[in-house]
């Protein structure tokens, strides 16, 4: 090749780029090019990564997005886990030491079956393929679509927060510094985040304080505002007589002897026979009973022609010093004698009842009941009362079973503590309430100040029902007793008032456990068309960022 030949060769190869210079450059160039391609997706990925972890560690995705839209008021999640730590503690608070029946509060909630035993008007969703974690889910929201409602109604019809509720928010707001350092945590703030969840702050929390109380404050009011003419307070109260009237009797089981039976009984599966002996009532042993129970009647019979004797003196005759009637007076409704034989409270409740009458009624299985019938009122002839409290229980702290005299007095000394705490104090009826709330051992009244309202006659342990039904007692009287029974304990009782309408109207209007009376129903009625108004839309964010 010429030499002019090859100098054209290589202005070719320059031009078309494939001479080994240019194309070692070109390959360079082209590298380089990728590498910077694949640093800038890296370094995207990296700076996308690294404020995901910035806003992960800040407040926005808690307080600053919306989990639950309920008609058009927007909660985040903050917000949310405040509700749904509230349902969870108000849970445990009730239950107390039986927790451990619906499960173990140091496992993940979110493995643990639910299981609807004991619990009754179950949230929305919620079934026994549900964890405890959907229940405390679905019951802050529906806790949350209530107070929605209510408080919303209540802006509606200018409700305004009560002082008293204003220092209540107050006080708990207040607790958070010493329950920061009860938790080991720096100040309030930190507790509140800690305990509530990411994003909660005291002033979110004050904020859903005062509409959870303003809700709940304008429900009470409303409840109160139902009114009822006194035909329908008494058609209600006839139409449950025998569940309302007080009822006084006595009455005494002549338990019939067990004594040894032996019988043959075949195996299912193998077809073996083989003898077993218990022990049970015959025929015979009922018949004795039965005899026995004539005995006692006939001698209470005697007794009461003769005015010398009572039904329990007559049992005490036939049966001997050791033996005791059964006696009640003024009892609520005999379906609260729920252990009694059905003959009984079928004979008690009979309208040809008469004050004096007696019968033998059979327990089928276990003996004869001897019973006397003491009379029957409608509770028109006295008021209830209401009163607040403070019990202190004895402590078995030797845990022999028993409680000694230094035990008894261990806890008088604490009783007469706080007592006097009260009395050196604005010995007001609202610091008893704060110093109950604070104290007291009564879990079914230590959150609403030990306040008892609308008590009947009989339905408190003596020492309190004597207090509260002396004919002198003045609103603001307090007294110290001790009881020893069903539970011993020192209660402070201060007594409260005394109801304007008849024990009789009160349970028409405000029930008992077994009857509900008039006004509890027209509430729910309100209520419910309330509530079933406003429907909650939830956000995916709820379970991305929910501490639960």
């Amino acid at each position: 090749m010429s030499a002019s030949q090859d100098k054209k060769r290589r202005q070719t190869e320059r031009m078309e780029g494939t001479d080994k210079r240019t194309l070692a450059e070109r390959e360079a160039a082209v590298k380089r090019k990728k590498e910077r391609t694949r640093w800038g997706i890296v370094g995207a990925i990296i700076a996308v990564f690294v404020i995901v972890v910035i806003l992960l560690n800040t407040n926005l995705f808690y307080s600053g997005t919306t989990a639950i839209t309920i008609n058009g008021t927007k909660y985040t999640n903050a917000d949310f886990q405040y509700y749904y730590t509230s349902a969870y503690s108000n849970f445990v608070n009730t239950y107390g030491s039986y927790l451990s029946m619906f499960f173990d509060s140091s496992q993940d909630l979110d493995e643990q079956a639910f299981t609807a035993t004991y619990l009754p008007d179950l949230p929305e969703g919620i079934d026994e393929n549900s964890s405890w974690k959907d229940y405390f889910k679905a019951l802050a929201i529906q806790n949350m679509v209530e107070v929605t409602a209510l408080y919303n109604e209540a802006e509606k019809a200018g409700y305004e927060l009560s002082e008293e509720d204003a220092a209540e928010i107050d006080e708990v707001i207040a607790s958070f510094d010493t329950a920061a350092q009860n938790y080991g945590l720096r100040n309030a703030k930190a507790f509140v985040s800690f305990y509530y969840g990411k994003g909660n702050t005291v002033e979110s929390v004050r904020e859903l304080l005062t509409r959870g109380y303003i809700a709940s404050g304008y429900a009470q009011e409303k409840f109160e505002s139902f009114e009822y003419t006194q035909e329908e307070l008494d058609a209600y109260y006839n139409e449950h007589a025998d569940e309302l009237d007080a009822f006084t009797f006595s009455y005494y089981l002549v338990a019939a002897e067990k004594v040894e039976t032996t019988e043959t009984v075949t195996d299912e599966e193998t077809g073996e026979e083989t003898e077993e002996t218990t022990e049970a009532v015959t025929d015979e042993t009922m018949a004795e009973a039965k005899e026995t129970a004539e005995r006692i009647m006939e001698a209470a019979e005697n007794g009461q022609e003769q005015q010398a004797m009572s039904f329990a003196e007559a049992v005490t005759e036939v049966m001997g010093e050791d033996a005791a009637a059964t006696e009640y007076e003024n009892t609520l409704g005999v379906s609260s004698v729920n252990y009694m034989a059905d003959g009984v409270s079928e004979w008690l409740t009979d309208s040809a009842r008469s004050e004096g009458d007696l019968a033998v009624i059979e327990a089928e299985g276990s003996g004869y009941y001897v019973v006397y019938f003491g009379g029957r009122s409608d509770n028109t002839d006295y008021n209830a009362v209401s009163f607040r409290h403070i019990l202190k229980n004895v402590s078995d702290t030797d845990g022999d079973g028993e409680y000694s005299s230094e035990e008894i007095g261990t806890t008088e000394e604490a009783i007469n503590t706080l007592y006097e705490e009260w009395q050196n104090g604005d010995a007001t009826e609202e610091s008893f309430a704060e110093l109950a709330n604070a104290n007291s051992d009564d879990s079914g009244s230590n959150t609403n100040g030990g306040l008892y309202e609308h008590v009947g006659k009989n339905s408190m342990v003596d020492v309190v029902n004597d207090f509260i039904f002396d004919p002198a007692r003045q609103p603001g009287d307090t007294t110290v007793v001790f009881n020893d029974g069903s539970y011993t304990g020192w209660h402070i009782i201060y007594f409260v008032g005394t109801d304007e309408m008849s024990y009789h109207d009160c349970l028409a209007d405000y029930g008992v456990s077994s009857v509900e009376g008039l006004r509890q129903p027209d509430y729910n009625a309100w209520r419910d068309e309330l509530v079933g108004g406003y429907t909650a839309t939830v956000s995916s964010f709820i379970n991305w960022f929910a501490k639960v």
